[in-house]
């Protein structure tokens, strides 16, 4: 099963980004990467929330991947988000209109955790979502997403295009 996984992950990854479909296949990341990161024990358990900061296209795709999946026996709730915003979040997208605000999410999320993924940011948060080679594919700083108070796989981590 997790040979399968993996197997759909890499070619997921490996998947040509046209530009009607670079944010449905980073949204399809998104998800999958629910399956590969460890959330404290103690976040709240009816529902998986992601947030999104800034304005996006991602934002469709993933509301209508929550309306069909969820992590685990959790429903996906997608809310906007502002910087002023202190609702507690699984996930927090980080838009690219919105990446010179990285450093300043970052704090506010540090220790609670929150995993902070970016798009396209020349500064990588715990997860950036980039472009190479025409193929969608992710960096993750493995000190951001510890100091966020998650845990990613290393199954996800030998899957990323850099480590940092």
């Amino acid at each position: 099963m997790l040979v399968m996984l993996l197997a759909a992950f890499v070619l997921g990854a490996a998947s040509p980004a046209p530009e009607g479909n670079e944010y449905q296949i980073k949204a399809m990341f998104v998800f999958n990467f629910t399956k590969y990161v460890e959330w404290p024990d103690d976040s709240p358990a009816d529902v998986f929330t992601i947030g999104l900061i800034g304005e996006s296209e991602i934002m469709g795709p993933l509301e209508r991947i929550a309306a069909q999946k969820k992590v685990g026996d959790k429903k996906i709730i997608i809310k906007k988000l502002t910087l002023e915003d202190n609702e507690y979040c699984n996930i927090v997208i980080v838009s690219r209109s919105r990446t010179n605000k990285l450093d300043f999410i970052e704090k506010k999320y540090q220790g609670k955790g929150v995993l902070v993924i970016s798009d396209e940011s020349p500064r990588s948060a715990a997860i950036n979502l980039v472009t190479r080679d025409n193929k969608i594919r992710f960096e993750i700083n493995q000190s951001l997403a510890k100091g966020g108070g998650v845990k990613i796989s290393s199954q996800l981590l030998s899957l990323a295009v850099s480590i940092h």
